[in-house]
């Protein structure tokens, strides 16, 4: 984490010194993240697997620029990490950039996300679920009038991971957003025993204020694993799970806000070992500022 932190503090001097070596650029703006959680079950589907508690930091800080009047480009610097208070060896950081360029009704996105260190199944060594990761996703967005929203993103991951994103936002009302989502990932992993395709829908309804905003989400989804072969322990395995969140959120103050939030997530798999109930709590604060 320390060496996270420090190529944070390089990454984000060197964004928060451009405006000054370019003229139009505004001034960075910055966003602070604190989540604390607690779950029943800190790694689902996986041995030795129990409750935990811990805490999820993140720091953003973004820029931006116009260009010929009809363009607007973005820049983001983003770095982050989980601390879990239990299984410790599932603590890890992540960095990220992002790009974007918006022009009308039309934004064009590009992110790139670089995971040191991760260690995804600490409680069952045998799975061997330790990588260092980095993944590129392109995206666009796009306004439908005055009411609706369409976002589409690919992703690539350097374990030969793709994934492709769909969201469609429609707003009937002032302070009410509806989302129908769908994702399809295809994941070819170094062992044929973990190739999987998952494919999930889901769908979402957002309501605020000026002070309060609640986002409540329900996505359900399969995951198979279509080239494990006999007598691999993933042979003809195939998930099916359900997944439902809540999310509360109140502003405290101008530039900060509070929220809580809760999860239930339920998987049957063809696999008895590999099924499982979790339930999660989280308590957040963030603060806003910069800018301008």
């Amino acid at each position: 984490m320390m060496k996270i932190a420090r190529a944070l503090a390089t990454l984000l001097a060197v964004l928060a010194a451009s405006p000054a070596l370019a003229a139009g650029w505004t001034a960075p703006a910055y966003t602070l993240r604190l989540n604390s959680f607690a779950t029943s079950d800190a790694f689902p589907g996986s041995l030795n697997s129990g409750p935990d508690q811990g805490l999820e930091p993140r720091a953003e800080l973004a820029t931006s620029r116009r260009f010929a009047a009809a363009y607007k480009l973005g820049l983001t610097a983003s770095a982050g990490g989980t601390l879990q208070n239990q299984f410790t060896r599932g603590n890890y950081g992540w960095l990220g950039l992002a790009s974007s360029l918006r022009r009308d009704k039309t934004t064009l996105t590009l992110e790139g996300l670089w995971t040191p260190k991760r260690n995804k199944f600490p409680t069952d060594p045998a799975e061997g679920g330790q990588f260092a990761g980095t993944e590129l996703t392109a995206g666009v967005r796009r306004s439908l009038g005055e009411r609706a929203r369409l976002r589409l993103e690919g992703t690539l991951e350097r374990s030969r991971g793709r994934a492709a994103l769909g969201v469609f936002t429609l707003t009937p009302s002032r302070g009410i957003e509806l989302r129908a989502e769908g994702l399809y990932e295809n994941d070819d992993a170094r062992a044929r025993k973990w190739d999987k395709i998952e494919r999930w829908a889901g769908a979402g309804v957002v309501w605020s204020d000026f002070k309060w905003r609640s986002d409540l989400g329900l996505r359900s989804g399969v995951r198979s694993y279509e080239h494990a072969i006999a007598p691999e322990a993933n042979f003809l395995r195939r998930d099916q799970w359900i997944d439902l969140r809540l999310r509360l959120t109140r502003v405290l103050a101008p530039g900060l806000a509070a929220s809580i939030g809760a999860s239930a997530e339920n998987q049957t798999s063809s696999r008895a070992d590999r099924a499982f109930n979790q339930n999660a709590v989280t308590l957040g604060l963030e603060w806003n500022g910069g800018g301008k």
